[in-house]
């Protein structure tokens, strides 16, 4: 083999390498991790409906006349909200010290 060829083993190497490292199966989910996950999101969703309640019963009047919406909802609408209950999800998970990851 040339040197150049020697050269370019190390580069074609590096992107075959990172390739078969993302394709590494997650180690399976434990029913503990997935019964704290549960418990976590019935515990946010139930401290969100609380403290929003407001805003899930109120009737929407953008099709009301002379509302000035124009229909369309803004697309940072709900951002903070889904935010703020992935936060308490998360945190959720942590204190109970079962060692489970917040997973989408």
């Amino acid at each position: 083999m040339t040197r150049r060829a020697l050269r370019l083993i190390p580069l074609l190497l590096i992107p075959l390498l990172l390739l078969l490292a993302g394709c590494a199966a997650a180690p399976p989910e434990s029913v503990t991790e997935r019964d704290t996950r549960a418990a976590c999101r019935r515990q946010a969703q139930a401290v969100y409906r609380l403290r929003h309640r407001a805003q899930i019963y109120s009737i929407h009047d953008q099709d009301a006349p002379a509302s000035g919406a124009t229909g369309l909802p803004l697309p940072t609408a709900g951002l903070a909200d889904r935010f703020e209950q992935e936060r308490a999800i998360s945190t959720c998970i942590h204190d109970t010290g079962t060692g489970t990851a917040l997973k989408p």
